[in-house]
């Protein structure tokens, strides 16, 4: 990583022009097994590049979120630019163990971490953020002294009007609410089991930047005494810093806390550095007529890509213009009624065999995708920086019959 700096000035350098992906989907479709996940890592470094010039820029720690891609030739581009990864569960933090180099930190934030887990932690982590007092009292004295412990918090700032997204809403799992810090002891009591920093999340996909200030000015102004008390401060994941052109309020944020609080701020994006990078292909095996629509149905499904289906959007469709002649609802594969990507109109007639591609679609498919009919996951390809296309992994019947616990070695 480059050396760190305060001063804005850079931004005059940095390059904010982020085309859509370069598919190589339109022209290596006919070499793709459909359906397919085809990553093109040429965009890929050109956003990370943009992030970690960003973060350089203000003076923060920029920390890649797994949880958007664990793709392994996905994260080893990016672990060339990051400080380390953010990791939700050991089994994140011990394969970013396995990616990151010596001068890169692995950190642990999770609401369900289980005494058990304990000396996979202490074997993995560097920094490790308890999502209670409770879990602070019994667990931090059982992590390895070199571990840095924090607190997550619940900033109590909604932003978000789908709650299922918001991490701060009433309620919330996710955090010590900041209304019981003003109502503890003080610092004195939390403090006391040895926490070195705070966390907290509090927006998704957001671009702006005055949700991030207002929300840490809340926390300053609550509990000025904590933030004193402590080293590090991770504002989380949540903003788009790929995509904001004006960061000049992210830069006095940064400011703010390292100067006033004297605190290493570090950030952990995700889908911002991701998402652009990565298209679903399909094909389409059948075209009818219901009800006078059409329907095209492809050998891909939204369990695919499930955040599709649960939160009801529409990706967009290469090729697709409102209003052109030839309008089909995509459908995928599955027996699910709900199995449908959306509505979409085509200058051209789509036939069996029609080539669908589904943009923007690096960031929470591979990982959340899932069998159910036992219809296959699909293949994973790259494109590299010189943009040849790579086959990376491509699943088997075997990997689905062991999530069934059947023994593929036996005859059928």
């Amino acid at each position: 990583m480059a050396a760190r700096s305060n001063s804005v000035d850079m931004y005059s350098q940095i390059d904010t022009d982020m085309p859509a992906l370069e598919h190589a989907a339109q022209g290596v479709a006919p070499a793709l097994t459909t359906p397919a996940y085809v990553i093109d890592l040429r965009t890929l470094d050109k956003v990370v590049r943009r992030i970690e010039s960003v973060c350089n820029t203000v003076g923060c720690s920029f920390l890649y979120s797994l949880k958007a891609s664990a793709i392994q030739p996905v994260v080893e581009v990016i672990s060339k630019y990051t400080d380390g990864f953010a990791c939700s569960s050991p089994f994140e933090a011990r394969y970013a163990r396995t990616i990151a180099n010596a001068g890169q930190t692995v950190h642990l934030t999770s609401p369900g971490i289980r005494p058990q887990d304990i000396d996979q932690i202490n074997r993995y982590c560097n920094f490790v953020t308890f999502n209670s007092v409770e879990q602070v009292r019994g667990l931090r004295r059982r992590l390895a002294p070199s571990i840095a412990a924090g607190l997550r918090i619940n900033p109590e700032q909604s932003f978000l009007r789908d709650s299922r997204y918001d991490p701060c809403r009433t309620g919330s799992k996710l955090g010590v609410p900041l209304s019981a810090l003003r109502e503890a002891s003080g610092k004195g009591r939390l403090l006391s089991g040895g926490l070195r920093g705070l966390h907290f999340h509090s927006n998704c996909d957001s671009m702006h930047l005055g949700d991030l200030r207002q929300t840490v000015d809340a926390i300053a102004d609550s509990t000025p005494e904590l933030l004193e008390s402590v080293d590090w401060l991770n504002m989380g994941g949540g903003y788009l810093l790929n995509e904001i052109n004006d960061l000049s309020t992210f830069a006095t944020i940064v400011d703010i806390l390292r100067r006033t609080f004297d605190l290493q701020v570090m950030v952990e994006p995700g889908a911002a550095v991701v998402r652009n990078s990565g298209v679903l292909v399909a094909s389409v095996v059948d075209c009818t007529e219901i009800d006078g629509n059409k329907v095209a149905v492809l050998d891909t499904t939204v369990n695919h890509w499930p955040e599709v289906f649960e939160f009801q959007f529409e990706p967009d469709v290469q090729g697709h213009i409102e209003g052109s002649r030839y309008t089909y609802q995509l459908v995928g594969c599955s027996c699910l009624a709900g199995d449908v990507f959306g509505t979409y109109s085509f200058t051209d007639p789509l036939e069996i065999g029609s080539c669908i591609v589904f943009e923007n679609a690096g960031a929470y498919s591979i990982v959340k995708a899932h069998m159910f009919n036992g219809i296959n996951l699909p293949t994973v390809y790259i494109v590299t920086e010189s943009g040849e296309l790579v086959l990376t992994k491509q699943f088997t019947y075997e990997d689905f019959a062991s999530r069934c616990g059947v023994d593929t070695r036996a005859t059928v």
